[in-house]
């Protein structure tokens, strides 16, 4: 078994990132579970351009998803 984690987020600078810690990506999932957010690597595998975000709760997710899906 390997100790390495699977992260595919490019958000290094997030403090819950798990390259600046060793708890994997539990503390990303904590922190969104408790904030009622969907974590960034979500964000991410649906595409499109996420500079304009400016919140990721699960409703704008919602929106995001309608409006970047693949047809």
């Amino acid at each position: 078994m390997t100790s390495e984690h699977f992260c595919t987020c490019f958000v290094l600078s997030c403090e819950h990132h798990p390259s600046r810690h060793e708890q994997g990506c539990d503390s990303c999932i904590q922190k969104n579970l408790r904030d009622k957010e969907i974590p960034a690597c979500f964000w991410i595998s649906i595409g499109g351009d996420l500079s304009n975000e400016k919140e990721f709760t699960y409703e704008r997710f919602a929106e995001y998803v309608s409006h970047n899906r693949t047809q």
